[in-house]
């Protein structure tokens, strides 16, 4: 599923890129380009499943939440930021509310809980490296064309694996209704995805665009409630709340000066 989820979504990004601009990538920057693709979409996904085949969907969310403060502390040692106790407070802010609306569905440790949390970490420290790093490359290259080659150089790695491992031939199994899944998975939830995050990254600093990580396991909840009719409690409204007013804290000085601009 990540292989075709990947694969599909570079070749959106490419049908897209190449009819308007081309791929105008210098040979000199082409590595970079890559190794940052295979970074985000090669070593944080395998972290990732690998953390959640053995910890509780609910505790790797918990992990992953602390990301926007990882990706705070890189950016600064990069000096790609400077760190301010308003972007502080709002990771602390936001991993706390993420921890509060899953708290319940938190089981008790299991033999393998630290070697699912040490994966969720790994990925938590690939992602964060991939916001910081991929925030300089932008600078020299637009969101579509270096998402035209990070995504593809992802896919291509994952597929090695694959074929590696030779697990090819599951792909042959996928049922009807399976496909449609993967077309949402390559396009909406692929290369639209893919592409608003590098866009944002070439806008914003890289812990604000982490900070929206968080927003994940809470939604994914809410939305499971409304389609799935799972239970909806407080608590998860409590941590969308809370999480919101992160968000809110750390843009608010840009959020003040639109409202000033709006008012004049």
């Amino acid at each position: 599923v990540v292989f075709l989820r990947f694969a599909g979504a570079g070749l959106f990004m490419l049908a897209f890129t190449l009819p308007r601009t081309g791929l105008p990538v210098k040979a000199g920057d082409m590595p970079a380009l890559m190794a940052l693709g295979l970074v985000q979409f090669a070593l944080f996904p395998w972290l990732f499943t690998s953390a959640l085949a053995l910890i509780p969907a609910a505790r790797g969310a918990l992990v992953l939440s602390t990301q926007p403060l990882v990706t705070l502390a890189f950016a600064v040692m990069a000096g790609r930021e400077r760190f301010t106790a308003v972007k502080l407070a709002g990771g602390v802010l936001a991993l706390g509310a993420v921890g509060f609306a899953l708290s319940d569905r938190l089981s008790g440790a299991g033999p393998d809980d630290w070697r699912g949390d040490l994966y969720m970490f790994g990925a938590v420290v690939s992602g964060s490296l991939y916001n910081v790093a991929s925030s300089f490359a932008l600078r020299r290259h637009q969101a579509h064309v270096a998402g035209a080659v990070m995504v593809p150089a992802g896919a291509v790695a994952v597929g090695i694996a694959l074929l590696w491992q030779g697990e090819a031939g599951t792909i042959s199994r996928i049922s009807a209704s399976g496909w449609v899944a993967l077309a949402y998975l390559m396009s909406l939830g692929g290369a639209v995805t893919f592409f608003l995050w590098i866009w944002a990254l070439e806008r914003t600093t890289p812990s604000r665009v982490a900070l929206a990580v968080t927003l994940n396991p809470v939604s994914a909840a809410i939305l499971g409630a409304l389609v799935l009719a799972e239970p909806l409690g407080l608590r998860l409204l409590a941590g969308l709340a809370g999480i919101v007013a992160a968000l809110v804290l750390v843009n608010w000085v840009a959020i003040a000066a639109g409202l000033r601009r709006g008012a004049s």
